[in-house]
């Protein structure tokens, strides 16, 4: 289950997006905090920094050619932890100004993590706090998505807090490592329970049509009472309740883009009614589809 750090307005002045890529920092004593703008379309761009990064993606996507050879999409909803050293490259097929990819990225030289693991360590001794480096691409739980958002919150504050900032960085990295126990335990138990992997599949492959609970437990081989488990267990949602987190997640993003209207995106969400649609998504986004363009389209 993805969750989605808040958007931050674009922070770029229009005359300033002539460059591939615009790089905004925020010392905050152990760590800093950089939004990443890009704003042209490129291939094969270099990520590597100095310490450990952890970035959420905020809008957009790119593809990730990661060390192991192996592509996957980087998107809204998901985490990626890069240790010091480490290589990848990224392409961004769709960035352009009317659609930039924008990313949140936590930089914590490397003395400063072992301080922080080492002092999380001491105070709570009976837990294991290493980070896990072959699980360097998750989705983020709702306490990853809450701590990013508190964390991002410090741009706007015209003042360092040293003791909030270290309280803030521990609790962020207490979340990583939760997010990426949680993410190991999902895939065992995917694998564990292919059913609920090939419903999962479904719904994303078929996200715009109507999805009926009959096709699913057809795609499932399961009653409808296991369905239900599944999910309840896992993703702590009902199946309906997780297909509409999906369609609203799908629609935040189509909203996104300058060439669609709200029209477009919720019937391409899968919505048959549009008044049904601005219900819902007011109800999950705390504003309607033309505030939320107002607010964040660039």
């Amino acid at each position: 289950m993805k969750h989605f750090i808040d958007l931050l307005s674009i922070l770029t002045p229009k005359h300033l997006r002539q460059g591939l890529e615009n790089r905004t920092r925020f010392d905050c004593g152990d760590f800093e905090i950089n939004i990443f703008e890009t704003f042209q379309s490129s291939t094969k761009v270099l990520i590597q920094y100095d310490g450990l990064s952890i970035s959420s993606m905020l809008r957009g996507h790119k593809i990730v050619n990661s060390h192991n050879s192996t592509n996957f999409i980087f998107e809204s909803g998901t985490t990626l932890i890069l240790p010091e050293g480490e290589t990848i490259y990224a392409d961004f097929p769709e960035a352009n100004n009317n659609n930039p990819v924008q990313c949140a990225t936590i930089l914590i030289p490397s003395e400063k993590l072992k301080s922080q693991l080492k002092s999380l360590a001491l105070l709570y001794p009976d837990r294991d706090w290493t980070l896990d480096y072959s699980n360097f691409h998750f989705n983020n739980n709702s306490e990853l998505a809450r701590a990013f958002n508190e964390l991002l919150l410090l741009t706007k504050e015209p003042n360092r807090n040293l003791i909030l900032n270290d309280l803030l960085l521990k609790s962020f990295l207490l979340r990583i490592i939760y997010a990426q126990q949680e993410h190991s335990a999902e895939m065992n138990f995917l694998q564990l329970n292919h059913q609920l992997f090939k419903v999962k599949q479904y719904i994303k492959e078929h996200i715009s049509e109507p999805i009926p609970m009959d096709k699913l437990t057809e795609i499932g081989n399961c009653s409808k009472r296991t369905l239900f488990r599944f999910f309840e267990t896992y993703c702590h949602r009902t199946p309906g309740e997780y297909i509409l987190h999906e369609r609203m997640a799908l629609a935040r993003n189509l909203l996104l883009r300058p060439d669609n209207n709200i029209s477009s995106v919720a019937f391409t969400a899968g919505f048959t009614s549009l008044s049904y649609f601005a219900k819902q998504f007011k109800l999950h986004n705390n504003c309607t589809p033309r505030e939320f363009i107002k607010k964040f389209r660039a």
